[in-house]
């Protein structure tokens, strides 16, 4: 069975554990990168649905 990464809703994003530590060790622990780099894309979801919706 297929495992779900990433959920995404209107206002936030459901991420497993092992995506966001692994965004946090790429990013060499640098959580605060990681963090504006899923709200950059919750909003650029955000965005293209608006965009549709319009």
């Amino acid at each position: 069975m297929a495992k779900q990464r990433m959920i995404v809703t209107d206002d936030q994003l459901l991420i497993d554990m092992e995506l966001l530590f692994n965004a946090i060790r790429e990013a060499k622990g640098d959580w605060k990168k990681v963090e504006q780099d899923m709200q950059a894309y919750l909003n650029s979801v955000q965005s293209m649905v608006n965009t549709n919706n319009e």
